[in-house]
């Protein structure tokens, strides 16, 4: 295969982060609503790609997972600091992060909403390889349950990822190669959820010796909150539903539609 219809696939894989087999997905029809959204609901409505994955699953408890998804500089921080991922995140607004794999993929990021075991995302963003520009977005959204096996405890997710290739030529050509790009596609998904996994695990067993890396004056308040969600049921239980007050931004729908400055970071 060509080298340059393989960089494409690959950049499939880096926008998407999520999915294999194609179903109807349902994402928040309210999110797609207002003149600002107009992007979004492109994406959604006119996907080249649509996917969904389920069983991905870590270890911990779901506050936990979710505070470091809705957290992408500070996950992203954590995850280099551990030797697990080498993300750069940039927090450039309440809820939008500029993102750089630093492997070629860069983009804006978005956190549209948290609520419940649901986290909705938006990323738009360009592979930059010698020549070659692969322009593109995506909708994701994260659905998260907590298990318990015995003394330990689990999330178990499933992704649902709208993918648009924002190239006129590329994107028929995404349609024609659409099962390899599905099992590549599933590849790199089991891959992003080991390094996820791989950190959960970390700060369950020993947190410490994954915070104490941190300048403490650069992150006080998001250890903080990790340390008292690591030790504390009742705290879990409150945070899922509580607002970050320094961060979130000002309007909420309704008191289950929580939305906050987060995302999922490191997606890829």
């Amino acid at each position: 295969m060509p080298a340059g219809k393989q960089a494409f696939i690959v950049v499939l894989c880096a926008l998407t982060v999520s999915g294999a087999e194609g179903t109807h997905l349902s994402f928040p029809p309210d999110l797609l609503t207002g003149e600002d959204r107009q992007s979004l609901k492109e994406v959604v409505e006119d996907s080249t790609l649509h996917r969904q994955f389920g069983g991905l699953r870590v270890p911990g408890r779901r506050a936990v997972f979710q505070h470091l998804m809705s957290h992408p500089d500070f996950a992203a921080r954590l995850a280099r600091e551990a030797g697990i991922l080498k993300y750069t995140v940039t927090r450039q607004g309440p809820a939008q992060y500029w993102a750089d794999d630093n492997k070629g993929l860069a983009g804006r990021l978005e956190l549209l909403r948290i609520v419940g075991g649901d986290l909705v995302l938006y990323a738009e963003g360009t592979y930059r390889k010698g020549l070659l520009r692969i322009p593109g977005r995506f909708a994701l959204v994260i659905r998260s349950s907590e298990g318990r096996d015995q003394e330990s405890f689990y999330v178990d997710n499933t992704l649902f990822a709208y993918v648009r290739v924002d190239a006129a030529l590329l994107d028929p050509l995404a349609r024609l190669f659409r099962p390899l790009v599905d099992r590549i596609m599933q590849k790199r998904v089991n891959w992003f959820f080991g390094k996820v996994s791989r950190l959960m695990a970390l700060l369950t067993a020993d947190p410490e010796a994954v915070l104490n890396r941190l300048p403490p004056e650069d992150w006080r308040d998001e250890v903080m909150r990790l340390r008292l969600l690591l030790r504390d049921r009742e705290a879990i239980d409150r945070s899922v539903m509580e607002r970050d007050a320094s961060h979130c931004p000002a309007a909420v729908d309704r008191p289950s539609d929580i939305r906050l400055p987060l995302v999922a970071g490191a997606l890829s």
